[in-house]
């Protein structure tokens, strides 16, 4: 029978590795995808309501131009996209945290009822994207009297 026996050093080392281990995955909630791997690197903060006649969509665009943002409705999909440029200041030496999502977004908002496109508004203001989708009004049969007969 073999016995094993452990040195204080190796023990150490076993110690310090875990601590390091344990550091290393305690940042990974915090680490982003290179945004030159994939193609839209984020997606804003959205908040979608639904009202008795119409359904809002509140989108957190900070910094980002008006001009830069497209909105289109294709049946009950609407979709904002858009692109936001870093902002780094002149002389930059060292960079110590980085959470500011820049680059080219797209979000896809599958609304659940069918929308009165003509009737759609947006405002941008204070870094906020405010969309305004009323509900299609449903044709409702007409009652056909007596005489149209």
């Amino acid at each position: 029978m073999t016995e094993a026996f452990w040195n204080r050093d190796d023990f150490d080392e076993v110690t310090a590795m875990r601590r390091e281990m344990e550091r290393f995955f305690s940042h990974m909630p915090r680490w982003k995808k290179p945004s030159a791997i994939f193609e839209k690197a984020w997606k804003p903060l959205c908040d979608v309501y639904e009202c008795p006649d119409h359904f809002t969509v509140v989108m957190e665009l900070a910094g980002i131009d008006e001009e830069q943002v497209e909105v289109t409705l294709r049946g009950r999909v609407l979709t904002i996209r858009g692109s936001r440029r870093p902002i780094r200041p002149p002389g930059v030496k060292n960079t110590y945290l980085l959470e500011i999502s820049y680059g080219e977004f797209e979000r896809n908002l599958e609304l659940p009822m069918d929308i009165d496109a003509d009737a759609t508004q947006a405002v941008y203001r204070q870094g906020f994207l405010e969309i305004s989708l009323p509900k299609r009004k449903e044709e409702r049969p007409r009652d056909l009297d007596a005489g149209d007969e």
